[in-house]
């Protein structure tokens, strides 16, 4: 008798752990289809934990309605835990399906001409190449079909394959109707060169001492270590910071009498070399900086190629003694035009022939999947297109080649004739792309100070969420 209730628990215990392990690697394998979706969808969760909350338990028909086939999925009590794993492939694309949904149910309400553009069924078919479930395949083939555009010489001119179409590829059902409001022309601004933009490491070994150095790193990157004789200066001592987030007038650069006295506590007496640098892999505050001495009619200001990164690898020592300079006596009489472009302009000229939007920011902030710095909206200026700050770069973060980065924007039939208007959140990431698409070139380029979070802020704004 024992022997055969000892056989009985061996095989009941043999048939569990089978279902476990069937059970745990049907988990692998959809976890791994829906990380992206997971991590963005976190983020979203995490910024506003009672919507998270109000979709499990909204009473409302509609919601009802679309909860029904979740509750029909359920499986039995037993695999709760793995249920929430499994139904991650499937559900995921849900959310994001909804969330789209709802987006463009909200557009609608909206006047057109000022609210938040209702984004047509074509909107719909790019939605889709990106919620579908069959793995992350589908996203790739999301990216390609800028490729037959890329290719769209072959029209009449065959035979100029460098020469890209005029206006820029841009989604033309983005645009609200009745754009633009106000047209106005950008005037070209100063054009920059590589030797007057950036130094090599080396270079900066050997002239440390002739120069004045600004960290453009926060505070605490700073007291771990930076170059002997940088003063810290982050984006932010720059900026205004006292206003509302989700204002015109948040993180935007000081007035020019007020940047003035900033500049000259730093040491900046405007006579002597500065050189501004931050991490390779940050926002790219080193340019944020050389934008604003450039306003500041500082005309032999430069940022070290490659960042502090690139100082270390050349052999250069670090300190986390603190540095400051003696303030100098700098004025700034008025702001040298032509390197900002407001709300007000690019409001009024959404929808201009040969005006360019260009989004540096991630793709998950473009497509509005995640707002990481609590902009009150997600998603993009209509008709924007979206190249990331890093696609500028090489692998160690030098500046990308004038011709590199005119092939780059040509793909996009954006040219050298072009007006570009370049935004990220709060114009930082920018700044940092506006003067490199200045030495490459492109001499109508502006930086959005007021960035995406202004924008976003202001509901009567229309915008763009996939």
């Amino acid at each position: 008798m024992k022997k055969f209730l000892t056989m009985m628990l061996v095989t009941a215990l043999v048939a569990g752990a089978t279902s476990a392990v069937a059970a745990t690697e049907e988990t692998k394998n959809n976890d791994s289809a829906a990380d992206s979706i997971l991590s963005q969808v976190q983020a979203n969760k995490a910024a506003n934990k009672e919507k998270a909350g109000d979709q499990k338990e909204a009473a409302a028909p509609k919601k009802a309605e679309e909860k029904k086939p979740e509750a029909e999925k359920a499986p039995a009590p037993a695999q709760k835990e793995t249920t929430k794993k499994n139904e991650a492939s499937s559900t995921m694309d849900q959310i994001v399906k909804e969330a789209a949904e709802k987006a463009a149910k909200e557009q609608e309400t909206s006047p057109n001409n000022r609210g938040t553009v209702a984004v047509p069924p074509v909107e719909t078919k790019k939605a889709e190449p990106a919620a579908s479930a069959p793995a992350k395949t589908e996203p790739a083939t999301a990216v390609k079909p800028a490729e037959p555009v890329k290719t769209a010489p072959e029209q009449p001119k065959a035979a100029e394959p460098a020469a890209p179409v005029t206006p820029a590829v841009t989604d033309a059902a983005e645009i609200p109707a009745g754009r633009p409001l106000k047209p106005a022309a950008m005037q070209a601004g100063a054009p920059e060169t590589r030797e007057s933009l950036v130094v090599s490491a080396e270079w900066l070994k050997t002239n440390r001492g002739k120069v004045i150095l600004i960290d453009s790193r926060p505070e605490s990157l700073y007291s771990g270590g930076h170059i002997p004789g940088a003063v810290n200066a982050p984006w932010t001592y720059f900026a205004n910071m006292n206003a509302k987030q989700g204002t015109e007038k948040w993180g935007v650069i000081w007035p020019a009498a007020t940047m003035a006295k900033r500049i000259g506590a730093l040491g900046v007496d405007g006579k002597k070399t500065v050189i501004a640098y931050c991490d390779a892999g940050g926002w790219g505050q080193s340019g944020w900086t050389l934008w604003i001495l450039r306003q500041a009619g500082i005309k032999n200001a430069k940022i070290l190629e490659g960042g502090i990164g690139a100082w270390k690898a050349a052999g250069g020592q670090v300190t986390k003694t603190k540095n400051t300079n003696k303030a100098v006596a700098f004025t700034i009489k008025q702001y040298v035009p032509n390197y900002t472009a407001t709300t007000e302009w690019i409001n009024n000229n959404i929808g201009k022939p040969g005006l360019v939007i260009l989004d540096v920011r991630t793709e998950p902030e473009f497509l509005g999947k995640i707002r990481p710095f609590q902009e009150k909206r997600a998603g993009h200026l209509p008709g924007a297109i979206n190249i990331p700050r890093e696609s500028f770069l090489t692998a160690d973060s030098h500046f990308k080649p004038a011709e590199e980065v005119q092939a780059l924007l040509a793909q996009h039939g954006i040219t050298p004739d072009s007006e570009i208007v370049v935004y990220d959140t709060a114009g930082v990431r920018s700044a940092f792309v506006t003067m490199l698409l200045r030495y490459s070139g492109f001499v109508k380029s502006q930086n959005y100070d007021e960035g995406f979070q202004a924008w976003a802020g202001n509901p009567e704004l229309p915008l763009v969420k996939p």
